[in-house]
């Protein structure tokens, strides 16, 4: 008696402990996350206060210096009577060992704030005028009333965005930043292209791009090799200057460590140098933090606070490899060497936009090269001046002096002449779809179909979806068409301490209750969607997945023209779907389900399962939104991949080759045995997962066996149910005539050397799979469930009980009668999917 009661108690304490842990979460987050803490209170700035009209915010760099295209408009703007009632407030990480800031920290109209303090977040949300040449940290976003100039830093040589080599999403806080913005800033029209292209503005984009030349190309045009200040901090004699200006290597988020192969040449330089010249280093700001403080470089290592620019008014010879500052230089028409040792490499791993046998100077492959081409430098000037003028007429056209002025008349006194222009798509429609993570499963194939079949000359369409991907998620990315603008998502959640607890409770609890539904914090979601996308034009939302409840809830209370949410299958079924007896899908669904009703149009993807959907989820959903849409197929894909099939011999037996693999001079292969002409040879493909089934094919498939001994079964896929199912093959002695390919890049291929193929899902929205065994005109037996009604009916398949007797009935059937099955119009079918798609999704009223 008293055991029960004690038990009784010891439940209910630990229910009230996980109760108030939940409500205290946000204070505990508060109080020992510093990032949260950030969060909290930039969010409250935002909110709370008023922009001021009189304020100017300048960053460069992330804070690492007070330089660039900011500085030179700052420089501008100090000592202007026109600008004199305004103030200025630099970010920067060091506030001690900058001369910059000892120069300027008197003046009553200019601030320094160190990066992420409460000054650092309170200004930002309260300037008026924002001006950064990088970005502004993930958590930034831009008020309505402020004004963002971003100056970026250099006219690329090196790839930019997506061009970039390595893993997707690296220039995400990049790209967002360039939305956000009101001007971006370019030197030429090539630097304008490769930025809106490399990061996907077009269409998107609502502020304007500007040619008018970089402010910072000013600061060297007007350097004096008087300068006395700036010699005397460098310790820069009488000589001649020789400066080397390496770029750094690696990833966006991931910079090398190069000091020691830097200190080599530098050492090999400094050794070899002419008499009558003295060696500078300036190393790119991502690869400071690495050697500001070895003592090897300290003496001729030009700290990061220099600005570059005014530093190259003082300089007599570059030598640099892929750096963008040789553009700066340019306007010197002083001679430019280009040390790059490890071309092959950087153009492997990093790739660049132009040929270096074009670049205004000579290729040196060694310190060697160098040296001599620096004793022979004025024959190195008359070999190069043709290439050298090119290069000025083409990336120096605007740099006069005078940009700056230009500048400040654009973004103070709105002053717009034809080189400031927007680069909007305004007759098209601009469509924002979430597509599910793409993992592998029939979401991703239905979503890459329909991307690949979209008229891009009516839509601009755009996807986002995660930072991150692993390799299978990248692997499905990379299939994206490449009309399509890919936007990702960086940062957290701008939340206030009330905001963070609702949202925390909606997707735990769900949105059935009415405490809940009371609970909303829209303008949290509304500023979420604002926090990733700027100022994007986004007229349509498209939730193609529809089981992630932060996309729905984004998009359900997003202010856009129209939204859609999609249902991809049977949605009852898939919220009572267990796997190791977990409901995989209900606490998604909860919130889910409800969100319906904020939805323009509820799109299942076949007839049968909308209806299925209606009556199941009647009190989610207004019988008036709720339509279909087929699924698009890409059978020109499916047609070429059955053509690309690669086979190997092994042992006399001929073997499909399905997975290759090379490190290091050893070659791994995995084999498939091909179906056999004297084989009846049954195909499934699918995730090994509940619904699919593949339990109840197997059991089926083994009885037919014990009659037929000439039939094979051939599972294509992987799933959380390998294991078990590969389990009950061997306790079935089956492994000679069942095989699992696991997933494959080219399913096609094996489908199409197939004799049938064959569905055991309880329950599908739509399945593709069936579509592309159709379009390869494959014969199809498949369980009658409401999906594949919708693809099958009117004698395009089979249907059998959905149960393991009605498969044995139905293998046994086809490998007696071998039954003849209506032709498939796949064209046809796609012009009528597209033409559904067109009419109820992108339709606005």
């Amino acid at each position: 008696m008293a055991a029960g009661v004690f038990k009784k108690l010891g439940k209910k304490y630990k229910k009230f402990k996980k109760r108030k842990d939940f409500h205290l979460q946000p204070i505990n987050n508060y109080l020992h996350d510093k990032a949260f803490k950030r969060t909290i209170m930039y969010t409250n700035y935002l909110k709370k206060l008023n922009v001021n009209e009189n304020i100017i915010f300048y960053e460069s760099f992330h804070g690492k210096s007070m330089v660039d295209s900011p500085y030179a408009i700052f420089k501008k703007l100090i000592d202007d009577p026109q600008y004199k009632d305004f103030i200025h407030v630099w970010a920067l990480n060091d506030l001690k060992g900058n001369q910059y800031v000892k120069f300027y920290e008197k003046r009553k109209n200019v601030i320094f704030v160190e990066v992420n303090s409460d000054g650092y977040l309170k200004y930002l949300a309260i300037a008026k005028f924002l001006i950064n040449n990088t970005t502004f940290p993930p958590y930034f976003q831009k008020k309505q009333d402020q004004i963002y100039v971003n100056t970026w830093h250099g006219t690329p040589l090196k790839t930019l965005g997506k061009d970039m080599k390595g893993p997707y999403g690296q220039h995400k806080n990049i790209q967002r930043n360039f939305l956000h913005s009101d001007f971006i800033l370019n030197p030429n029209k090539f630097t304008a292209e490769k930025i809106v292209d490399s990061h996907d503005l077009k269409g998107f984009f609502e502020g304007y791009i500007v040619e008018e030349g970089y402010p910072r190309i000013d600061l060297t045009i007007n350097a004096k090799k008087s300068d006395q200040h700036l010699k005397r901090l460098l310790n820069i004699g009488d000589k001649k200057t020789i400066l080397y200006a390496p770029t750094w290597r690696g990833e966006v988020n991931k910079v090398n460590n190069i000091k020691d192969e830097i200190f080599e040449l530098v050492n090999a330089l400094y050794s070899k140098i002419p008499d009558d010249y003295d060696l500078l280093l300036k190393v790119h700001t991502l690869t400071y933090k690495f050697i500001k403080d070895d003592k090897r470089l300290e003496k001729i290592c030009v700290p990061d606070w220099v600005d570059t620019n005014e530093l190259l008014g003082l300089v007599d010879i570059l030598i640099t490899d892929y750096s963008s500052i040789f553009f700066d230089f340019l306007v010197t028409k002083k001679p430019i060497l280009f040390l790059v040792y490890d071309r092959q490499i950087y153009e492997d791993e990093r790739g660049l936009y132009l040929n270096l046998e074009d670049m205004p100077g000579p290729l040196c492959y060694n310190v060697d090269d160098v040296i001599e081409n620096i004793k022979d430098i004025e024959k190195v000037k008359d070999q190069f001046s043709g290439k050298y003028s090119a290069a000025l007429d083409k990336y120096s056209l605007y740099d006069d002096g005078n940009a700056t002025e230009r500048i400040i008349d654009i973004v103070f006194n709105g002053k717009k002449g034809e080189r400031v222009y927007q680069i909007k798509d305004n007759h098209k429609q601009n469509i924002l779809m979430y597509c599910g993570g793409f993992l592998n499963n029939g979401i991703t194939t239905s979503v890459i179909n329909l991307l690949n079949s979209i008229d891009y000359t009516k839509y601009n369409v755009g996807i986002i979806d995660k930072g991150k991907f692993d390799e299978v998620s990248s692997l499905n990315f990379s299939k994206v068409n490449e009309n399509v603008k890919r936007f990702y998502r960086v940062g957290s959640l701008n939340v206030t301490l009330r905001e963070s607890y609702a949202h925390n409770y909606i997707i735990k609890n769900g949105l059935k209750s009415e405490k809940s539904k009371s609970m909303v914090p829209k303008q949290l979601y509304q500023r979420e969607m604002s926090r990733l996308m700027g100022n994007s034009k986004i007229d349509i939302v498209i939730d193609f997945s529809g089981y992630v409840p932060f996309w729905s809830l984004l998009f359900a209370f997003g202010n856009f023209k129209k939204k859609n949410i999609y249902q991809h299958n049977d949605m009852f079924a898939e919220y009572n779907k267990k796997i190791d007896g977990k409901l995989k899908h209900r606490d998604k669904l909860n919130v889910v389900f409800p969100l319906y009703k904020y939805f323009d149009k509820v799109v299942a993807v076949a007839e049968y399962t909308r209806d299925l959907n209606l009556e199941n989820l009647r009190e989610f959903t207004d019988p008036k939104q709720a339509v279909y849409v087929h699924n698009c197929i890409d059978y020109r894909k499916i047609f070429q991949q059955v053509k690309e099939g690669s086979t190997f011999t092994y042992n006399e037996k001929e073997l499909l080759l399905i997975e290759e693999k090379n490190s290091y001079g050893v070659t791994k292969v995995r084999g498939l045995t091909l179906p056999k002409m004297n084989s009846i040879n049954f195909v499934n493909m699918g995730r090994l997962s509940p619904e699919k089934d593949q339990n109840k094919l197997i059991k089926a498939f083994a009885k037919v066996s014990e009659k037929y001994d000439n039939v094979k079964l051939y599972i294509i896929g992987d799933g959380v149910l390998g294991k078990k199912l590969k389990r009950l093959v061997r306790s079935l002695n089956m492994e000679d005539k069942i095989y699992f390919t696991g997933q494959m890049s080219n399913p096609f291929y094996l489908i199409n050397k197939c004799d049938c193929f064959v569905l055991s899902s309880n329950h599908e929205g739509q399945p593709m799979v069936l579509l592309e065994a159709l379009t390869l005109g494959k014969p199809i037996i498949s369980t009658d469930i409401a999906g594949s009604r919708s693809v099958l009916k009117g004698g395009y398949g089979h249907l059998v009980e959905n149960t393991e007797e009605g498969l044995v009935t139905g293998l046994h059937e086809f490998i007696v009668n071998k039954f003849n099955l209506k032709e498939f119009d796949y064209e046809q079918y796609n012009k009528e999917a597209l033409k559904m798609f067109y009419m109820e999704v992108c339709s606005v009223n």
